[in-house]
């Protein structure tokens, strides 16, 4: 945005003072008619318009949900408190994964063809600017419920993600990754 207000302040200027150049500063008998010329107004010049294409804005929400803790030692009001707290934590890691992803880990152990054990971690690693809070909403059972809500633009996505057009930006396919892989279909 600065940089294309400079632009249009630079063309401005330059229009303005191209003007000024043609002017005789010492008039004589023999340039007397084109300084009187040059005294009379000039027509506008015509500038380039420069158009600024709005980007779309998409609205991305966040729901959250904190429950009160038993814990006796806390006061009433502490553990509204911490239960609001948590939604609203609960509410940002829920907008961090719609913005960014969720990274997943799993491990299945296997014995006697049987799954004997099966875990799964998900992990969020964000930061999340601009998100406001529209409503933390007390619920049945001492919980409670919080709404955030941040607006984004498309090329937001089109930076953080890769979609189908990853071949056209240069992203290489695992089969050119990884040299010594098979296809599924040789074996």
């Amino acid at each position: 945005m600065k940089n294309r207000t400079l632009l249009f302040a630079g063309i401005i200027s330059a229009a303005t003072l191209t003007g000024c150049a043609s002017t005789s500063l010492m008039p004589n008998a023999t340039n007397s008619a084109p300084a009187a010329a040059a005294a009379q107004p000039a027509a506008p010049m015509a500038v380039a318009q420069v158009t600024y294409k709005k980007p779309e804005r998409i609205k991305i929400a966040g729901i959250g949900y904190g429950a009160e803790s038993t814990f006796s030692a806390y006061t009433p009001g502490q553990r509204r408190l911490m239960a609001i707290r948590a939604s609203k934590l609960d509410a940002y890691r829920a907008l961090a994964e719609q913005l960014y992803g969720i990274k997943i880990d799993s491990n299945t152990a296997i014995s006697t063809l049987t799954a004997k054990n099966d875990s799964f971690r998900a992990r969020v690693n964000a930061v999340v600017r601009g998100a406001r809070v529209v409503s933390v909403t007390p619920m049945a059972d001492n919980n409670y419920e919080t709404v955030l809500e941040v607006y984004v633009d498309q090329r937001f996505f089109d930076d953080t993600f890769v979609y189908s057009s990853a071949n056209e930006q240069g992203v290489l396919t695992p089969a050119e990754v990884c040299v010594q892989c098979r296809d599924a279909s040789s074996y």
